[in-house]
C-alpha cells in the first residue's frame, strides 16, 4: 500500500503561536497514521451488516447521527441512515480484519483515510476556539464525550467529535484532506489570540 502523506507536511510547524508569554490554553496536534473505512449499505439490510460488524469489532453499533461509540482506541460513527465510519489506528489488527469482513451485496466497504485530515484540539479554551466558526453549543452538558456532530466551520464541512483523555477537554476534527491547509491557516489564526502550541503530530492516536 501506498504510504499516506500528511496533507499539511509543507506548512506543520511546532512552537507554540500567539502572543509570546500568554499563558496556553490549547493546543493542536495532527493525528496521522490513521485508518478510517466508510460501510455504506441498504436499509433492507443494514441491520443485518451491522450485526456482522459488531461481531468483529467487539462493539455495539451506534443507532443515532449523533453518539459514537469509542472502545480500544477505535470510534465508530453512524454519518448517515445506512453509512458507518470506523477509524482507527493504522496497526490496528481489528481494523484491517474489517477489510474480510464479507458482506457481499449487503454493503460496500471502502478505505477513505487518505481523504481526511484529522485534527486534535485540546484544552480549557478549545470550545471557545471552535466556536469562533462553528454554529453548535459545545457545553459539556449539551455535547458531552462521544457526542459528534457534522456542520461546517468558516463554510468547510467538518465532522467534530468530542472525546475522553484524562478528563480534560479534547475534540477531533475531521476535515476533507482537500480544504486541510484552508482549514489550518484559519485554525491557528483563531487559535493565536487564546495562547495555542503546536504539537508534534500524533502517531498512537
Amino acid at each position: 500500500m501506498a504510504e499516506q502523506r500528511s496533507a499539511l507536511e509543507s506548512i506543520y510547524r511546532t512552537g507554540q503561536i500567539g502572543v509570546k508569554g500568554h499563558l496556553i490554553s490549547t493546543s493542536i496536534c495532527e493525528c496521522r497514521d490513521r485508518k478510517l473505512v466508510q460501510i455504506s449499505g441498504w436499509q433492507d439490510s443494514f441491520k443485518s451488516v451491522c450485526v456482522k460488524l459488531a461481531a468483529v469489532l467487539k462493539s455495539e453499533i451506534p443507532n443515532d447521527l449523533r453518539q459514537a461509540k469509542s472502545f480500544d482506541g477505535r470510534s465508530i460513527f453512524r454519518v448517515g441512515p445506512e453509512r458507518l465510519w470506523v477509524v482507527g489506528a493504522s496497526n490496528d489488527k481489528i481494523m484491517h480484519q474489517l477489510d474480510s469482513v464479507s458482506l457481499g451485496d449487503e454493503a460496500t466497504l471502502t478505505e477513505i483515510g487518505h481523504s481526511r485530515t484529522v485534527l486534535r484540539i485540546s484544552g480549557p479554551e478549545s470550545d471557545t476556539l471552535l466556536n469562533r466558526g462553528l454554529p453548535i453549543d459545545l457545553d459539556s452538558k449539551i455535547f458531552p464525550v462521544n457526542t459528534f456532530v457534522q456542520s461546517t466551520i468558516h463554510h468547510m464541512s467538518v465532522l467534530v467529535h468530542r472525546i475522553d483523555i484524562a478528563k480534560e477537554l479534547v475534540f477531533d476534527i475531521y476535515i476533507s484532506r482537500e480544504l486541510a491547509i484552508t482549514f489550518w491557516e484559519w485554525l491557528t489564526e483563531a487559535a493565536a489570540p487564546l495562547g495555542c502550541e503546536i504539537k508534534q503530530p500524533d502517531r498512537s492516536a
